[in-house]
């Protein structure tokens, strides 16, 4: 015999998953988490390439995603410059250019096709 707490628990989750399929059959798309955090975050998306000692701002952000994935490595480092926080590194070597992204540049570069 399943106690009546069960049940409650049961018909709860049952319909949790109409209510998602009612959305889902009227074409309503619910964000997933990845997307909710980048939304969430209220700080403009910020992109810098670095080169011979100093930051260039980047305002092509579809450009630096692309720059940046083509580096060998991309690592967690912040730094609080002029231009903004940078919170990401992407770079091939010592000597090359790096790109500095901060927290929602990363997560919008993580969301493109070629980053999977």
């Amino acid at each position: 015999m399943v106690p009546p707490k069960a049940w409650v628990v049961i018909n709860f989750s049952l319909g949790l998953v109409i209510v998602l399929l009612l959305l889902n059959l009227l074409g309503i798309n619910l964000p997933s988490l990845g997307q909710v955090q980048y939304v969430l975050d209220r700080e403009p998306p910020l992109c810098l390439a670095y080169w011979q000692g100093h930051y260039e701002s980047w305002t092509d952000l579809d450009s630096c995603c692309l720059e940046a994935y083509k580096q060998l490595n991309c690592f967690f480092h912040q730094q609080n410059l002029e231009q903004g926080r940078v919170d990401w590194v992407c770079r091939t070597g010592e000597s090359s250019v790096s790109y500095g992204l901060n927290a929602k540049a990363y997560r919008y570069c993580q969301q493109q096709s070629y980053w999977r």
